[in-house]
């Protein structure tokens, strides 16, 4: 009976393990093709699979932001580096808005810290289908005059981005992207460098957690709010999975791809808002 029961045990952390290294691989193709961290991916799935296990249902959201976000900076990092070598990364943006971006994860990652479990799954339940109807609207005619705002005012819209970023456990290139393109940067520029802005912004972010997350959650496989087999497994498979979707990224015309994204975004946030 004790061997049977430590099999069921074993199979069962061989799935979780195959579980989170299948979220990676999605996680880390969206973050190279599409510019963001995987985070809008990743989050719905960890919370699936730790609701399963014996996690108290007040650490779910926390561990599932922070587990996210630590292993957000190898796929970041991975696809960022990819565009880089397009040079499709325009440091003069990046430079002002990692100001921001160091002082608004603090901010976000505070304010997570101090908020319930149930209020961060609504709220990350409604910036779902905020972004799902957003991504299945037509793209909005930029303004001929619409000039890329100079140092202070990006690091403004950085910290702004970096705050929401950090309570949603996200990377923030689903913001930076659209944010770069009404600026009138290329969209192939627009998703490389907000590949290196959520790179930045998952960096410290999850630094963040697990600095807040050390005395709050003392769990087994755990340290602060970072899930060890889920941080490994994501991160390794992720980090394979990015340049795949950054190269593709400068092959392929997404639009449909983007159509299929918002539905499957759509039906996630609705699933986190009423379960």
């Amino acid at each position: 009976m004790q061997q049977k029961k430590e099999s069921d045990t074993l199979a069962l952390m061989i799935i979780d393990i195959l579980f989170f290294a299948l979220t990676g691989i999605c996680a880390g193709f969206l973050s190279g093709l599409l510019g963001i961290g995987g985070g809008i991916v990743t989050i719905p799935l960890l919370v699936l699979i730790f609701t399963r296990m014996d996690i108290a249902p007040s650490l779910i959201m926390h561990l599932a932001i922070g587990t996210s976000l630590a292993s957000m900076t190898f796929n970041t990092f991975s696809a960022s580096f990819s565009h880089y070598r397009k040079k499709a990364v325009l440091f003069p943006i990046i430079k002002p808005m990692a100001i921001g971006i160091v002082v608004g994860t603090s901010i976000g990652a505070m304010i997570a810290h101090f908020a319930t479990s149930s209020f961060l799954k609504i709220f990350f339940g409604c910036f779902e289908l905020l972004v799902g109807i957003r991504f299945l609207l037509p793209d909005r005619k930029l303004g001929k005059d619409t000039k890329l705002p100079s140092f202070w005012p990006l690091s403004t819209i950085a910290l702004g981005v970096a705050t929401l970023s950090a309570m949603l456990g996200i990377g923030g290139g689903i913001l930076n992207v659209p944010i770069l393109s009404h600026f009138h940067v290329p969209i192939k520029k627009a998703i490389g460098t907000a590949s290196a802005l959520s790179f930045l912004i998952s960096l410290f972010a999850a630094l963040y957690f697990l600095l807040f997350g050390i005395h709050s959650a003392k769990l087994h496989d755990a340290v602060g709010y970072l899930y060890l087999p889920a941080f490994i497994a994501i991160s390794l498979s992720s980090m394979i999975a990015a340049p795949l979707g950054a190269m593709l990224a400068h092959r392929l015309h997404t639009t449909i791809l983007k159509k299929i994204f918002a539905l499957a975004l759509l039906i996630a946030g609705a699933v986190m808002i009423l379960k």
